[in-house]
């Protein structure tokens, strides 16, 4: 899940970046498509594995859908940096909603049931609020950010690319709950987990940055 979230943000912040060169033209053409195919994550019933296979498992399956929606890039017309703002703003506000949506399955499913189950799951939570709240701070800078001064524009766009490439460097909100042992076998064991993960079995591929 957090090797496929950080791909994510990194193709974002590409994506951000390379528009930071977009000229103040406001010339309007076909759009240009950077967008990946959407990686079909189908969720499995509830494994029977056990309390911490079931609990990885109601997690994985209510994540998936929102990794799946990620996945998919926004149409990007690098001719016109008046629509390419409004795309990637949109797609800032899906990822933001995202991960909101992503924090409430760690609640939803309740505390872990392992040793320090409640304080691992804080953890977690905690890196994806932290990520959360850097992603709507860059969307609400790109949103803000006028077309009819280029420079300051131009400015903007790199702000947010630099903002969303930081985001690359913040724990692998899974990170503190594979530090069970329990839980990792529970992570590894569970279908869903074991998809989101770009398990080979689920036939996906994606760059993986390392950290």
């Amino acid at each position: 899940m957090a090797r496929r979230l950080v791909a994510f943000t990194a193709a974002a912040a590409a994506l951000t970046i390379s528009l930071a060169g977009c000229g103040g033209s406001d010339k309007a053409t076909g759009g240009s498509s950077s967008g990946a195919a959407a990686t079909t994550t189908t969720a499995t019933s509830a494994a029977s594995g056990g309390d911490a296979t079931a609990w990885a498992e109601k997690v994985c399956a209510s994540v998936a859908p929102q990794v799946t929606a990620l996945s998919t890039q926004p149409e990007i017309d690098q001719s016109n940096p008046v629509k390419a703002q409004a795309s990637l703003v949109e797609y800032l506000d899906k990822f933001s909603g995202a991960l909101d949506k992503m924090i409430s399955s760690f609640s939803d499913a309740g505390d872990p049931p392992v040793a320090d189950g409640k304080a691992l799951v804080a953890k977690a939570t905690s890196a994806l609020e932290e990520a959360k709240t850097a992603v709507d701070t860059a969307k609400t800078n790109l949103a803000a950010a006028s077309p009819s001064d280029p420079a300051a524009f131009q400015a903007a766009f790199l702000k947010v690319g630099e903002d969303l490439q930081a985001l690359q460097k913040l724990e692998d909100p899974t990170k503190g709950l594979r530090g069970s042992a329990e839980l990792d076998k529970a992570f590894k064991a569970a279908p869903s987990c074991k998809a989101l993960d770009g398990d080979a079995a689920s036939g996906t591929a994606s760059s993986t940055p390392t950290s």
